[in-house]
Formats: C-alpha cells, sequence, structure tokens
C-alpha cells in the first residue's frame, strides 16, 4: 500500500527530492517507534502505521522536537498527515491521529541568497579554478532563476539568441511552460561556451563528458565545488535562484513579473504572488544591520 502511495506522488510530479523528504520522514517514525512504543514492535512501516495513536503522535511530535529543527519537524508531521490521509482513503486505517497533532510554529525565515560581494567571489573562484562549461551553468542559474533540474532539461533548441536579447523555453514543475528573458552577460557567456562545443539542436545544453545529459547531482556537485572555494557555505543551486528573484525584489521589479519569471503561477497560470512574497523578508544581514543600530560604540 505504501509502494501505491509513493507512485500517486510521482503521478503528482513531486520531486524526486520531495519523494526522498516523504520517505525520510516515514523512517523517521518507523525508527522511533520501534524504540520508544510499549508494544512489540511492528514488523512493518506499514504496521507501524497502523497501530500508532493520537498519543503516539504527539509523542513522538515531542521526540522530534528535541532533536531537530523545526522545519523538520513540521514537515515529518506534514508528510505523515498525507500519508495516513491516503490509508484511510484506501481503508487501511480508520483515521488520521496525526490530524490534531500541531506542528510548532516557527518565525518564517527568508531563503538565503548571495550578497553582490559574494555573487563576486563566486565568479571570481570560477575563473581561477574552473572552465567554461561551470562558468555558463553558474552564470545561467544565477540570472535565470532556472531550478536545477529545469537546467539540466535545457535544450539547445529551446534558446534563441539574437544580438539584442534571448529567451529560453523552460518546462517547469508540474508541466508548467514559461518564457524566461536571457541578459546580456548570460547571452555573451552562452556565445562562447556554444562556440566552443559541438552541439546539435537535439543536444542538451549542459553535458558530462560522455555527451549526456548533465544530472542534477552533477550540477549540484558542481555548485558545491565553488561554494568550497568560494568560502560560501550557504551556496546551492537553489540559493542562486533565490539570488535572482531577491535582486529583481530589490530593484522594484513589480511582484507579478517575478512570480512569472520564476514560475510561481496559479493553476490557472496567472502570478502566485503569494509564493513570491518571502523575497520581501529580511535576509539575515538585514536583520544584523538592524541590531548594530542600537550599538553603543
Amino acid at each position: 500500500m505504501l509502494t501505491q502511495y509513493f507512485a500517486k506522488c510521482q503521478n503528482e510530479d513531486k520531486s524526486p527530492l520531495t519523494l526522498r523528504q516523504i520517505k525520510s520522514s516515514l523512517a523517521r517514525f518507523v525508527g522511533w517507534t520501534e524504540k520508544m512504543t510499549p508494544y512489540p514492535p511492528p514488523s512493518t512501516p506499514l504496521e507501524a502505521l497502523g497501530q500508532a495513536t493520537e498519543i503516539d503522535i504527539a509523542n513522538f511530535k515531542n521526540w522530534l522536537t528535541s532533536n531537530y529543527k523545526p522545519a523538520t519537524v513540521r514537515q515529518t508531521l506534514t508528510h505523515l498527515k498525507g500519508i495516513y490521509e491516503f490509508l484511510v482513503a484506501n481503508g487501511e486505517a480508520i483515521d488520521n491521529p496525526a490530524t490534531h497533532v500541531k506542528a510548532p510554529v516557527e518565525v518564517h525565515k527568508a531563503p538565503k541568497w548571495l550578497t553582490r560581494k559574494e555573487q563576486n567571489a563566486l565568479v571570481r573562484a570560477i575563473r581561477k579554478y574552473g572552465n567554461l562549461r561551470d562558468l555558463t551553468l553558474i552564470t545561467f542559474l544565477l540570472h535565470t532563476g532556472l531550478r536545477v533540474q529545469e537546467v539540466c532539461n535545457v535544450r539547445t533548441a529551446d534558446i534563441t539568441v539574437t544580438e539584442r536579447k534571448g529567451t529560453v523555453n523552460v518546462l517547469g514543475k508540474h508541466n508548467r511552460y514559461r518564457e524566461v528573458p536571457l541578459n546580456a552577460d548570460v547571452r555573451k557567456t552562452l556565445a562562447r561556451y556554444l562556440n566552443q562545443r559541438k552541439y546539435s539542436e537535439a543536444d542538451y545544453l549542459f553535458t558530462n563528458r560522455q555527451g549526456r545529459q548533465m544530472t542534477t547531482r552533477a550540477a549540484q556537485l558542481i555548485v558545491e565545488k565553488y561554494a568550497k572555494l568560494a568560502e560560501i557555505p550557504h551556496l546551492t543551486p537553489h540559493a542562486l535562484r533565490h539570488t535572482f528573484c531577491h535582486e529583481l525584489v530589490q530593484r522594484k521589479v513589480p511582484l507579478d513579473v517575478v512570480a512569472l519569471l520564476a514560475g510561481h503561477v496559479k493553476n490557472d497560470g496567472t502570478p502566485n504572488i503569494q509564493q513570491t512574497l518571502v523575497y520581501t523578508q529580511p535576509g539575515h544581514d538585514d536583520l544584523q544591520l538592524a541590531v548594530e543600530e542600537l550599538s553603543w560604540s
């Protein structure tokens, strides 16, 4: 039955990362059940779920709170609720014991992005230690706001570049299509990169040494490499996406425009501004500057 639940998640276009997180949440609960509950340990994850009560879920939440960050606690409980809803709908559980167990409230943090100084340090590290492919990849991530999977899926046929403008066609999450303009920095780097390699329109833009499509993990490893070299511990592909959105908001670009560029859209295709509002929140540096204003020295 749990196999069917994961298949359902895949059919709903949940990302591989989300699926791994759901499985981790389930494993966390099953592991706790085996160690902490007074009755005989369950023989299967489904049995662990089936014999749990609201008190068990509450005790599990308390254990989570003592061992994990609030975001992990909330995510784990949300995943459990979703699994139970599926089991109840399919007659494998009589109710959802996670329904009324409240997750801890956490002050919503702004996503991590790179300052202009950090962006400069990153480009310097690539120019010193990297190659043109890596520079193009990271410039693409930083100046288009594409998700790492979206970048890996781009083919050369998806790109249109003229002397003064350019666009990339993107098929994003939930099969939502959008066109993202390419600024002068991307066009310039992209032109050098494409002139250096042999390619056809059917080729993926970023490939491995064998000429096959670059995987998301390979792209992540490239970014991790420069995170260490540039000494930017919070640098990830998604941090580059956050930087793109944050920079636009800082420059007073309307939120509906930022939403469309980032692929934040509702089911009807209109901008989901609520999802984009996170980039208007102050970051850690903003909070640090605020409290420094109170300093006596």
